[in-house]
Order: structure tokens, then sequence, then C-alpha cells
């Protein structure tokens, strides 16, 4: 008996077991993306017309598209696309976010109110909303991608700030610090923003997911990266005409996406339950 219970003890990933298949999901996902910048099977945007509709493993690991694209070779530079696209955009919505929730902490009053309520306001309007507004003013593409979906995160990261900077403007090395004169602007950067530094690393893990699946949805309804550039979202879309004939073109991207925004989550969830104080002793 002992000796099963060993063996299975042996196989098990314990209790971080999502950061652990986080971790492995999200490190083969950017394995890819890189990986793509110097090789892919086939070049992505490469027609091959007497391939076309071809299944998994007849031409190519996942099949071929419509144009007889080797569709491998696109989830590779997609998860490329995608991961750029994902990262420009949870910087804009940290930096910004980061900086408005923090002064909110340390300023209270008038000032938070006003930051917060303009929070409210940003959160209001989805990602799609602000892309099509965005895309109305300077046109579609990365540019607009990013922009939405760092314009959707800033609202995030302002309350999650605000709330870990509250925390630690309780503590007494802050209050200290203020007796001895120091400022709320280098209070909040010698002091606050280093103890909220993880915290804020673990959401922006979490972020980069569903910044992944927000891009997948832009790039589906035309308003991320224009062609030939490959995209989770818009093989998507193309896939649409060929549901019947090859569902292979749709089910590739679908997995892809789904792997990706599953790795991030499990990653910063397992971050959280390893280093987050409140969750210590959870299973």
């Amino acid at each position: 008996m002992s000796d099963s219970t060993e063996t299975t003890r042996s196989f098990s990933f314990g209790p971080h077991a999502r950061l652990y298949i986080g971790s492995i999901i999200t490190a083969c996902v950017v394995g890819l993306a890189v990986l793509s910048l110097f090789w892919t099977p086939s070049p992505p945007s490469k027609m091959r017309i007497a391939l076309k509709l071809k299944p998994p493993l007849e031409a190519g690991l996942a099949g071929t598209d419509a144009l007889g694209r080797d569709l491998f070779s696109q989830l590779m530079v997609g998860a490329w696309n995608s991961l750029s696209i994902a990262v420009a955009a949870i910087l804009i919505g940290l930096i910004f976010g980061v900086a408005l929730g923090t002064a909110a902490a340390a300023r209270r009053g008038a000032v938070e109110e006003i930051i917060m309520r303009f929070a409210d306001v940003v959160f209001a309007f989805p990602a799609i909303i602000s892309a099509i507004m965005i895309a109305a003013l300077i046109g579609s593409g990365a540019t607009t991608a990013i922009l939405a979906i760092g314009l959707f995160n800033i609202p995030v990261f302002i309350r999650v700030s605000r709330g870990l900077a509250q925390r630690v403007w309780a503590n007494d090395f802050c209050l200290a610090a203020q007796a001895a004169g120091k400022g709320s602007f280098r209070i909040t950067t010698d002091h606050v923003i280093p103890n909220i530094a993880g915290g804020i690393a673990i959401q922006a893990t979490i972020q980069i997911g569903l910044a992944i699946l927000v891009e997948a949805g832009l790039s589906f309804l035309g308003l991320s990266l224009a062609p030939p550039s490959p995209s989770w979202g818009r093989m998507l879309s193309d896939a649409q005409t060929y549901l019947s004939q090859a569902p292979w073109m749709a089910v590739a991207p679908g997995v892809a996406v789904a792997i990706a925004v599953l790795g991030f989550n499990l990653l910063g969830d397992g971050l959280r339950d390893k280093f987050d104080p409140r969750t210590q002793g959870r299973s």
C-alpha cells in the first residue's frame, strides 16, 4: 500500500499543479512562436494549389487551407504575431494603469475619485468597440489592436494596483517614511511599487492570455493584422466557408487559441497560489 502511495506521489505535480502545467504549456507556445522567426516547415504564405484542403498529416502536420498553405506554419507565425500584440498591449495597460492606480492610492480624496471614475468610463467600452472606433480614425491593423486592448487593460491595472498599494500604505514602514518627511511620490517609488510588483506581474500574466483571445476576436473581424500576415483569428474567419469540407482549418487555430489562453491562465493562477500569502494553504 505504501509503495503505491509513493508511486502516486512521484507522478503528482503536488500543490502547485497549475503552475507547472501552465509553465509547460506557455513555454511550448512561446517556444513555437520564437522558432517561427527562424524556421517553419513551409513558408506560411506559399500557395500550393495542388495541395489545397489536404487533411492533417497528408500535407503538413495540421493540413492545408484553400490555397494550399501549410496550416502549422501559419499557426507558428500566428503565435508570434498574437503574442507580440498581446504583450505590447498589456505593457500599455500596465504602465498607465499602475501609474494611475498608485497615484490614486497615494493621494486619495478628489484625485482618487477622478482616477477611479475614469477607470469606470474606460472599462465600459469593450476592446472590440474601442477597436472599431480607433479603426475609424487610423484604419485597421496591428496598431489598432494594440491600442484597443491596451486601453481596455488600463482600468484593470488601475484597480489591481490601487488595491495592492492601499494595503502597502497601511504598513508601518510607509507610516514611518511619512513621519521622516518623505513625500507620497518618493514613498510610492521606494516602497509601494517594489512591494506590489509581484502581484502586478501575476495579473499581467493572466491578462496576456485574455489579450490573445481578444486579439483573435479582432482578427476574426478584420480589425487586427492585415493579410498576408498569419493570424489565428483570421484563420478562423477564413475557415467558415470550408467547415463541412475541411473542418481542420477551424480546429487548428481554435485549439491553438484555447491552449495559449489556458496556459497563461494556469500560469497566472499558479503564480498567485504560490506567492500570494492570502492563498497559502489552499488546495
